[in-house]
Parts: C-alpha cells; structure tokens; sequence
C-alpha cells in the first residue's frame, strides 16, 4: 500500500512540477508568469481533488471501473501536487514583497491546507486509530477542501472583474466552478440510490 501511494504522490507532484517549469520556461518567472502557474496548478490539484471526491460516485453511476477505490490516490496525488501551488504562492510572495493573502481570506485558505494534509496524513493508518471519528472529519474536511475551490471558480464567474468579460476568462472557470456544483450532487445521487436498494 505504502509503495503504491508513494507512486501517485510522486506522479501528482511531478505532474504538477513540469507543468510549473513548462510555464516559467516559456513565460519567465515574473509576476504575471508566476500567476499563470499559479492558476494552471489550482486547476490541476482540482481535477485530482474532484476524483477523489467524486471519482467513487462516477464510479458507481456510470460503472467506470478504472475509479472504482481510487478515492484515497487521488487524494494523495491532489496533496502532493498541491505543494507545487503552494510553493508556487510563496514565491509570488516574494516577487510582490508581501504576503499575497491577507486577513479572513488567509485564514478561509489555511484551514484548507490543514484540511489537506490532515486528511493526507491520517490515511496512512491514522483512519482507523480515529474508528468513527474518521468519517465526519473526512465528511467536513473534503467538503471545506470542495467550498474552498468553489469559492476561486465560482466567484470570478459570477462576479467577473470588467476586464474578464470575455470568453477567454469564462471558460477558464466555468468548467471548474460547474464541477464544483456538479461534485457533491453526483455523491447525494449515489447515496440516495443506495438508500433506496
């Protein structure tokens, strides 16, 4: 088990890393490039997460067997690709000379990160120390984890800034922001089929 998700944490952090090099190398590392790394790690880190979060329910649904019990890979993937983001954030940082975030805003996107590799930590045999606990906190933190990525998709789609409205900017998130929506509905629709068997 622990050479396999070593695997996916590897393949999701080394995904993530090319992509980040990829950009800078073409890009430069400026202001702007390092933004639009930013933004294209967030939204891969957010297709690893949705898998993880949803990948069971599509599973169920539309007997895609390849997702069948890969929640857990995923997840590890998603956390490992995610410190690419991270990295990436700080760096920003110390382009602009400050701290991007600041504030409520701040604190919304650390209790995310603590989410993240709380959850990343405690699969690794810390879910069943926790017995029944596990699943609410799993409940609670991939739902906080789903509200924190709706909160960058969805806003900038229905509150676009005037020099977004164009095309380019709705599909950079629209197809995220539906995902968002589309994610626990797919869950509710598979426990609902499950209640009622």
């Amino acid at each position: 088990m622990m050479q396999e998700s070593v695997k996916w944490m590897g393949a999701g952090f080394g995904a993530a890393l090319v992509l980040t090099a990829v950009t800078l190398m073409l890009h430069g590392s400026d202001n702007k490039s390092t933004r639009l790394a930013l933004e294209l790690t967030a939204r891969f880190s957010f297709v690893l997460f949705w898998l993880a979060y949803a990948g069971g329910a599509l599973a169920t649904l539309f007997r895609l067997d390849a997702l069948v019990g890969r929640g857990r890979e995923f997840g590890l993937a998603f956390a490992a690709a995610h410190l690419v983001h991270i990295g990436l954030v700080i760096w920003l940082g110390v382009l602009m000379g400050r701290v991007p975030l600041s504030g409520g805003l701040l604190l919304f996107f650390m209790v995310g990160l603590v989410f993240t590799y709380l959850l990343a930590f405690l699969s690794f045999g810390g879910a069943k120390a926790l017995g029944q606990l596990w699943r609410p906190l799993r409940f609670v933190g991939m739902n906080y984890i789903l509200i924190a990525f709706a909160r960058d998709f969805i806003l900038p789609v229905l509150y676009p800034k005037p020099a977004q409205y164009n095309v380019a900017h709705f599909v950079a998130y629209a197809p995220f922001a539906a995902a968002c929506v589309a994610a626990p509905l797919l869950v509710l629709a598979v426990t609902m089929r499950q209640r009622a068997a």
